[in-house]
């Protein structure tokens, strides 16, 4: 122990006696480690160990599907949630949730809250606990109880101004009093946005077998301590097959429509976009700390030239190779300990940066510095010892006692094998740094192609912000419609707007409806699931300030309102899907059995619902708002000026109505689309990042090895001078050695980028794993980057005046 403590007191001296070599080994590292802690710090807080959720590994997204109909992953319905809550054997605890919106009115402006109705277990199945108060209470999720609140710590901040006494007072949501029972704490914010929480309160009656099929509820369930997260999903599977065939036509419909419950991870259920991106990047923050590595390796062997005849003294007076090796390595640990907690800090502002890009489903999540993400750090800064350690160190105990003494002054020569040993680490950065520029092109080109696709609509030019009315206030359809009428008659006169619209659900905006419905005069046998298709309601105009394109009939007029002609317009999907080779105008629908049929007007495109790649293609159902209201919808305005600067007039146009009814929610139409491709723009923005700081570390590492190279040769080049050698041989003979291990580094990162980019195929969108642009043109690029760093100490080396050079030792 007390060698290791000398050496490392002889490593600090050291250390400190290189203020210059020490500093560049400190941040190179620190910014290997310092990325590479950032970007687990996000893959912890989003994958690993979100804050809030105990057990998070414990806790399952419940869903259902419909395979024949194209229905991968949808919400579930309140039977189906009875039959896992009920399910004790497995399921400690279960809970469901809908999304609500409340006004609150506390001012002079009505300020909306996004809220959640839950049942009453939802914080039981997350173990939360409230920082004020209490949680709900199964009393308080029954039909008819008083009406209480949860509010979000946020909220009670920000709304509230963090009073304590606001627990156990009234306040006005939608017009109506609501008790407030509890704040939480600022870890708990599930769903993200959730400003606060009410009591479902369904009745007993919505729990019956009528409404097996009627998905409505997001739902999760925390496992029974015991029971393995295998044998919890595959239960799931196996309920919803046996719940289903105690009715022979719920089980009929089940098996036409490929319906089937099952059981997802709570984390890859919140994040499974962002799983695939994170850790790509983690890999290339990984490729990162490898060449950082690789470079303070390169450092210390040309520092270890240096110092060949002090450890060969040390050899001569009898120490051993584990002696020498103690030594070296111990200035690496110093060097990584440095490294380690600069990175650290480093970190803590990648991570805010890291926020800020993050796209909106991550964005709003706590990511901090727990104990995970400080073991990673420790684990990243031993592995880095070890990596750019070992070499130098073994490298310097093997030495050649009376070799190295004969040589007496000339203690800066570098060994053949020392030599060879920063080649390759210099090839292998140059080839690391090839494969994240070539990863970095590929995403791009991919990212660049998926935003060049159709959406179905033109995006550009059109404002939208969202509403809903509380019940309180228009709780009959009439007045919902008036309101809407009104309001977009103020938005049609403001100044350079085309057209508006009123619409339920958005694309691009979430949510969304589906539902199966009849063609009149197509006989359907008990149980068969029928024609089914998304659906939307819109007001007159919404086509046209979209610009969908009408492919025959007609688009919804003022005449489509309640008490006249039922009508409803289909998109060509849904046309090709059920009236192949016809014209479904004039056809007749219904959704239910106790509606009034509806005549197809129109056929208009088919409009992509929530991406640009990937989207289902499922057709849609249009309805006129006028005769089917919604109280929740979303304003849009198409304009020949800025969008962006309509959410004012759109605030003052929807007051200007009712002055108590918030807008919210404001985004241009093209914002929304691009928010779609937010996982692959964060990668993409990230990758590229990385890959710049690779080819800035590579070129530093190859302009060391060749600098070094020209040092160590200055006496040659004065030699080769003087016996009339011109200044061009001597710059050609350098930056032929360095063009060396720059074309040997970029032959394997071709290699390596080509076996990668086949790994990753299928990430990548009408791009191919072997682009020849861009492998050709990243190659280039890092080609000449890497001829530039040759030549700054290679136009050095033609500048050797061949006396002095004569004379140097």
């Amino acid at each position: 122990m007390n060698a290791v403590i000398q050496d490392l007191r002889y490593g600090m001296r050291m250390l400190a006696n290189h203020p210059g070599f020490t500093a560049v080994a400190v941040l190179t590292l620190a910014l290997g480690i310092g990325a590479n802690t950032a970007i687990f710090s996000v893959i912890n807080g989003l994958l690993l160990h979100p804050v809030g959720v105990s057990d998070p590994d414990r806790l399952l997204a419940i869903r259902v599907k419909y395979d024949m109909l194209n229905l991968k992953s949808i919400v579930i319905s309140p039977t189906d949630f009875a039959d896992v809550r009920d399910s004790k054997q497995v399921f400690s605890s279960a809970a469901i949730l809908d999304n609500a919106d409340f006004t609150y009115l506390a001012g002079d402006l009505p300020e909306r809250l996004l809220g959640a109705k839950v049942s009453w277990q939802w914080f039981e199945v997350f173990n939360a606990q409230p920082l004020l108060g209490r949680t709900f209470r199964a009393s308080d999720d029954q039909p008819g109880s008083s009406a209480v609140a949860i509010l979000a710590y946020g909220t009670w901040k920000q709304t509230f101004g963090g009073d304590p006494s606001v627990v156990g007072q009234s306040i006005q949501l939608n017009q109506l009093p609501y008790k407030v029972i509890g704040v939480m704490g600022p870890d708990f914010q599930w769903p993200n946005q959730a400003k606060l929480w009410v009591p479902m309160g369904l009745p007993p009656g919505e729990y019956g077998a009528e409404n097996r099929f009627n998905e409505n509820y997001l739902a999760v369930a925390r496992i029974k301590p015991g029971v393995s997260v295998a044998r919890a999903e595959a239960f799931v599977k196996v309920l919803g097959n046996q719940v289903v065939q105690a009715n022979p036509r719920a089980a009929a419909y089940a098996k036409d429509s490929g319906w089937g419950m099952f059981a997802v991870p709570f984390t890859e259920f919140v994040y499974g976009d962002l799983q695939t991106p994170m850790l790509i990047l983690l890999g290339a923050v990984g490729f990162v700390l490898l060449i950082a590595c690789a470079n303070i390796a390169g450092l210390l062997l040309a520092r270890a030239s240096t110092r060949t005849k002090e450890l060969t003294v040390r050899a001569a007076l009898g120490a051993n190779r584990w002696d020498l090796i103690r030594l070296t390595l111990a200035e690496s640990s110093l060097l990584a300990i440095g490294g380690t907690l600069l990175g650290f800090f480093l970190a803590g502002g990648g991570i805010h940066v890291l926020q800020a890009l993050a796209p909106a489903e991550a964005s709003v999540v706590v990511i901090r510095t727990d104990a995970y993400v400080l073991a990673f750090t420790m684990v990243m800064g031993l592995l880095s010892a070890l990596l750019f350690g070992i070499a130098p160190a073994w490298q310097l105990s093997v030495v050649r006692q009376f070799e190295a003494l004969k040589e007496g002054g000339r203690s800066g020569t570098a060994s053949r094998d020392q030599q060879r040993v920063r080649a390759f680490l210099v090839a292998g950065e140059v080839a690391l740094a090839l494969v994240l520029l070539v990863g970095a092109g590929l995403f791009l080109k991919s990212l660049a192609r998926i935003q060049q696709v159709n959406p179905g609509f033109d995006p550009r030019g059109v404002m939208t912000g969202a509403l809903s009315l509380p019940e309180s206030r228009y709780k009959e359809p009439q007045k919902q419609i008036a309101f809407y009428r009104a309001v977009l008659e103020r938005l049609r006169n403001l100044p350079g707007v085309e057209s508006a619209a009123a619409t339920a659900p958005l694309p691009f905006a979430g949510g969304g409806a589906s539902s199966s419905f009849n063609i009149e005069g197509r006989p359907q046998l008990p149980g068969d699931p029928g024609p089914h298709s998304d659906l939307q309601w819109v007001t007159p105009g919404y086509f046209s300030a979209l610009r969908v394109p009408l492919r025959s009939g007609r688009v919804f007029t003022d005449q489509d309102r309640e008490g006249g002609l039922p009508v409803v317009i289909i998109d060509e999907n849904l046309a090709r899907q059920y009236w192949p080779n016809q014209d479904p105008v004039g056809r007749r629908l219904r959704r239910g059995n106790n509606t009034p049929w509806a005549t197809i007007s129109g056929v208009v495109g088919h409009v992509d619902r929530s991406m640009l790649v990937g989207d289902t293609g499922k057709g849609v159902c249009y309805y006129p708002m006028a005769q089917h209201s919604q109280p929740a919808a979303f304003l849009i305005a198409r304009t020949t000026a800025d969008p962006a600067k309509l959410a004012m007039p759109f605030r003052a146009a929807v007051q200007a109505v009712d002055s108590a009814q918030p807008v919210y929610d404001f985004l241009p139409m093209q914002e929304r689309v691009l928010n779609s491709l937010g996982p692959r723009r964060f990668a993409v923005t990230l990758l590229g990042f990385f890959a710049a700081v690779a080819v800035l570390l590579a070129a530093l590492g190859l302009y060391g090895v060749v600098s070094y190279a020209v040092t160590q040769r200055t006496q040659e080049f004065g030699i080769r001078m003087a016996l009339g050698a011109q200044r061009a041989e001597v710059l050609r003979l350098v930056l032929r050695h360095g063009m060396k291990l720059a074309s040997a580094g970029v032959l394997a990162g071709l290699l390596i980028s080509f076996l990668l980019a086949r790994l990753l195929a299928s990430q990548f969108y009408e791009v191919g794993a072997f682009d020849l642009l861009t492998f050709v043109l990243t190659a280039l690029i890092l080609a000449l980057i890497a001829l530039i760093a040759c030549y700054v100490p290679a136009r050095r080396a033609t500048r050797v005046d061949p006396m002095e050079a004569l004379r140097y030792e």
